[in-house]
């Protein structure tokens, strides 16, 4: 098993932080049938007019999400940063793919969680996440994933360890060993729920920044290098 402080070493290293997207977005009185369905977002054409006409609420992802478990993984990356930490966030989002913090999107009604088997796994390999993660995460030093389970089957498992940097997840104890071979990973089950005050749907994300704040304040990781 992990341990966030042990795996965070000191802030000279480039971060990856890899979270999931949302459901609850910054869209305002927006209803959900007037946003963009993964179907627009694949059809170059309905995609530019459906990016168009909702341009009044285009925002950068960092903050077109406002659920729970994002804010929890913005607050804890926020206190890395003032601490020293290079974090680079992306975002796994099942209409835009994977999404850096910057990245410019309008809302959109799709969402990994709770689809078949088969429409997540045809999904990911259409956003080609399997690809793309494993070329973001080569330019950094370490990565961390906070993740649920359909977004870790969107992806692909098991994880390729040895085309990764070393990599710290947090899952679901009935994927600890689905992950990958050399994958780290932080288990956050019901008892982590009941343990830390959280809801399922952002447990690992509220772990996340309380270990992120024990390490940080507890001198768990080395700041002098």
């Amino acid at each position: 098993m992990g341990n966030l402080a042990t795996f965070l070493q000191a802030p000279n290293l480039r971060l990856l932080v890899v979270s999931a997207c949302t459901a609850k977005k910054a869209s305002g009185d927006l209803d959900k049938d007037s946003q963009l369905t993964a179907e627009d977002l694949d059809d170059p054409t309905r995609r530019k007019e459906g990016e168009a006409r909702l341009a009044d609420y285009r925002l950068p992802s960092a903050q077109m999400y406002i659920g729970d478990g994002h804010t929890f993984v913005r607050q804890a990356i926020q206190s890395l940063r003032e601490h020293g930490y290079n974090v680079s966030h992306f975002i796994l989002s099942a209409g835009y793919g994977l999404l850096n913090e910057a990245d410019n999107i309008v809302p959109y009604n799709a969402t990994f969680s709770g689809a078949s088997k088969t429409w997540i796994r045809e999904r990911g390999q259409r956003l080609s996440l399997w690809e793309r993660f494993i070329a973001v995460a080569k330019g950094h030093d370490r990565t961390i994933l906070i993740l649920g389970r359909e977004y870790l089957e969107a992806i692909g498992l098991p994880l390729p360890a040895d085309a990764l940097p070393p990599t710290l997840a947090y899952v679901a104890p009935s994927f600890v060993n689905r992950v990958g071979y050399g994958i780290e990973t932080i288990p956050v089950g019901q008892i982590e729920c009941r343990q830390i005050g959280a809801y399922s749907s952002s447990a690992k994300e509220k772990r996340f920044q309380l270990d992120v704040h024990e390490a940080l304040w507890s001198g768990g990781v080395d700041e002098s290098r």
